[in-house]
């Protein structure tokens, strides 16, 4: 119905320009031949977005971190006593060994899940605005068709309020009509002409928005396509949102790190070696070879380390509280979201019923006016616009469902209708 809707503005706009109407020969753009899809715009904007790139780099460096946090301290290579002089004449001994620090207990395993959760929380940052991004992206889509749309139903609007005044103007002459209805008339004219003005300075600014955000032209030409349904409950969308969400993963890395750091806290009573050194000696003189190991041993006689023990034992219910306030804060999002939007999917049926019976019987009355002469001409004119009142309501109506749609997908952690499906 709006494809056929906006031909048909095409084709009135084609007209006027060709009679050399000032009013409607411009255009506020013309249209670019690129022919661009919902996810054609998305996918661009993801690439031309660079705080995306940026995200995406810091959970790079993060990964290579990770990748080489399991990886102990390198040895120490130590010499002594070595000089440049003749060895007859110079020292007695030369000493070469390899001292070697032992991280603690525990102390690998809490770096390296310190390093996965700051890798986690750069893939947090960088997944939430991705779908964020997206999400704004396809808001302001539907945005655009919805005035694209508006711009053309305005103009067609305009187009009747001409033919009104017109039709009317020779009723006033043979007396069918008061002067009072060619008023009207120009007052709707005007009306009309204003609103047109208005839609297209908005689809212009919408479309010059979605242009600064993905990179596309603003001339460029936007297929409009059948929303989606959510089949789901509510439900399955809340458990698909917790596998979906990476706030969730978070979290139970936090919670990982934690408990390796009450369990290195709780190593620190044990007895550990602290160091170990390997030596090579040799006497020059007296032509001996010999060899010494060396250990430092950690011996936790002063301080039993109670107080870390305690603090990151609370740590770790914390942590665990942390877990569960999450996923109720993302059951809320998603319940609202799925709220608002099956609210909104309900008024779009029922309106978009009621609006099509309504077209079809006031086109079945214009025929037949027209052929039988029922009503006046200015009153099939009426009729021609409430029918382009009640597309105009249509168009806002899908555009308020979209978005509603939208804002659904970004509350379960998607960027698309396929994700869903899976």
């Amino acid at each position: 119905m709006f494809t056929y809707l906006i031909k048909i503005g095409q084709c009135f706009l084609i007209l006027s320009i060709l009679q050399g109407e000032p009013e409607l020969s411009q255009l506020s753009f013309d249209l670019d031949k690129t022919v661009l899809t919902e996810q054609d715009v998305v996918e661009k904007a993801l690439v031309y977005n660079r705080k995306l790139k940026s995200y995406k780099t810091n959970e790079e460096i993060a990964e290579y971190k990770y990748k080489k946090s399991n990886f102990i301290r390198n040895p120490e290579l130590r010499f002594r006593d070595i000089s440049t002089r003749y060895y007859t004449t110079g020292y007695d001994e030369v000493e070469i060994g390899l001292r070697w620090s032992l991280p603690e207990l525990g102390e690998l395993g809490e770096k390296r899940q310190r390093t996965v959760v700051n890798h986690w929380e750069r893939k947090v940052r960088k997944d939430r605005f991705q779908q964020k991004l997206t999400a704004r992206v396809r808001r302001d889509y539907a945005t655009v068709l919805m005035w694209d749309q508006q711009v053309e139903l305005a103009n067609q609007r305009v187009l009747k309020e001409d033919e009104r005044i017109q039709i009317i103007e020779k009723l006033v002459e043979v007396g069918d009509r008061s002067v009072v209805y060619f008023t009207k008339a120009k007052m709707w004219h005007a009306e009309a002409k204003h609103e047109y003005s208005r839609a297209i300075q908005k689809q212009n600014l919408v479309r010059k928005e979605l242009s600064n955000e993905s990179g596309i032209s603003e001339q460029a030409t936007l297929l409009i396509a059948d929303l989606p349904e959510i089949k789901q409950s509510v439900d399955e969308l809340i458990q698909l949102a917790y596998k979906n969400r990476s706030e969730i993963g978070l979290v139970q890395q936090r919670i990982k790190l934690t408990m390796k750091e009450n369990y290195h806290e709780k190593l620190k009573r044990v007895p550990w070696i602290t160091y170990t050194e390997l030596t090579y000696h040799r006497e020059k003189f007296r032509q001996l070879d010999w060899g010494e190991i060396k250990f430092g041993i950690h011996l936790p006689l002063l301080n039993w380390n109670s107080g870390n023990i305690k603090a990151t034992n609370l740590a770790v219910k914390k942590k665990e509280y942390e877990l569960e306030a999450t996923e109720e804060s993302i059951k809320e999002e998603v319940q609202w979201a799925y709220t608002v939007y099956k609210d909104l999917l309900l008024d779009w049926k029922n309106f978009h019923l009621y609006a099509n019976e309504l077209i079809e019987n006031a086109e079945k009355v214009i025929e037949q006016s027209k052929e039988h002469q029922v009503l006046m001409p200015d009153e099939v004119i009426e009729m021609e616009l409430t029918i382009l009142e009640d597309e105009k309501l249509l168009c806002r109506k899908r555009r308020d469902l979209a978005h509603a749609l939208i804002d659904l997908y970004y509350a379960i952690g998607i960027e698309s209708h396929e994700e869903l499906l899976e």
